[in-house]
């Protein structure tokens, strides 16, 4: 039903005339009782009760005006919706992580199919230097992986949280004498006591996983060796897989290897995958597709996490 017919009916009743109601509607008087004389036909029951010119809702006109308004309601959030659909023609969006980069090129198929006339524009960096184009409103939305969320509370989705373990070359002499039935865990005063000495394979400074790193070797004052920085978390598994140093690697690469013992850390480590927007972003359509595409795929695929 074309919405304007919705609104002769609410007119008449507000009016209750229905000279008046056809002048504020635009339309001539017989008009308005001709659609009002077919609409009561069509639903089997009066609207108005008639008494001196003066029309009143029936019961019936009465639930007839209730659903006209939310009809009409329903009508104006979609068209404004639609108007904010047209007007967000490009979305700014970042990523902090491989992980991150690979979950947003995962859901982009979907997005198109809903938006294909978006431009996307993306860059890829640290976390640090991300949250910072997030503040400075040079970025509308990140996908990111984070040591903790409490800086952009109010800002951020939480997707999966994700441990940090520590990767070590399965021919180190401590390894050789680790009973093959116990759990492989290390507090940060075992791992300095038998693999202070050792080289590190550390990610870039600004990542998340190496503030993770930091504020581990902080607090016990230790100080690493390191022989090697990368972004790379293959990079840094393959090193200390051919024996050049000890590495934290993301629970999600550490995939087996008879050349590798992986340590969980006690208590453990975790970087957070969330999604950071903007504060003063408002959530449109085509943000709030890439955030529900993104949850479900990350519940979809991310369990080995």
């Amino acid at each position: 039903m074309d919405k304007r017919y919705l609104e002769y009916i609410l007119v008449l009743a507000e009016t209750g005339n229905m000279t008046r109601a056809a002048q504020k509607l635009y339309i001539s008087q017989p008009t308005l009782s001709q659609f009002l004389s077919k609409q009561e036909a069509a639903i089997g029951a009066p609207l108005f009760q008639r008494s001196k010119g003066i029309y009143t809702l029936t019961p019936a006109g009465e639930l007839y005006a209730e659903y006209a308004r939310k009809v009409l309601s329903l009508t104006d959030l979609l068209e404004k919706d639609i108007r904010r659909i047209t007007n967000t023609s490009c979305i700014r969006i970042g990523t902090s992580a491989s992980r991150s980069l690979q979950l947003l090129t995962s859901i982009l198929v979907d997005f198109r199919r809903y938006y294909p006339r978006i431009e996307l524009v993306l860059a890829d960096n640290n976390l640090y230097t991300i949250s910072n184009s997030i503040s400075k409103g040079e970025l509308d939305i990140a996908f990111a992986a984070a040591y903790s969320l409490d800086q952009f509370k109010g800002h951020c989705i939480e997707l999966k949280k994700e441990e940090v373990v520590f990767a070590v070359p399965s021919n180190h002499t401590f390894c050789k004498k680790l009973d093959p039935n116990a759990p492989r865990i290390l507090t940060s005063s075992e791992l300095l006591k038998h693999f202070g000495t050792a080289p590190f394979i550390l990610q870039l400074k600004g990542s998340c996983i190496r503030h993770l790193i930091y504020n581990f070797f902080e607090k016990q004052d230790f100080n690493p060796t390191i022989v090697c920085n990368t972004s790379h978390a293959e990079s840094i598994r393959d090193m200390v897989s051919n024996n050049l140093g000890v590495g934290f690697i993301a629970a999600g690469y550490a995939s087996p290897s008879p050349n590798i013992t992986y340590f969980s850390l006690s208590p453990k480590l975790y970087r957070i995958h969330t999604i950071i927007y903007r504060k003063d972003l408002i959530l449109e359509a085509p943000h709030k597709c890439l955030l529900d595409l993104a949850k479900k795929h990350v519940e979809a695929n991310w369990s080995n996490l």
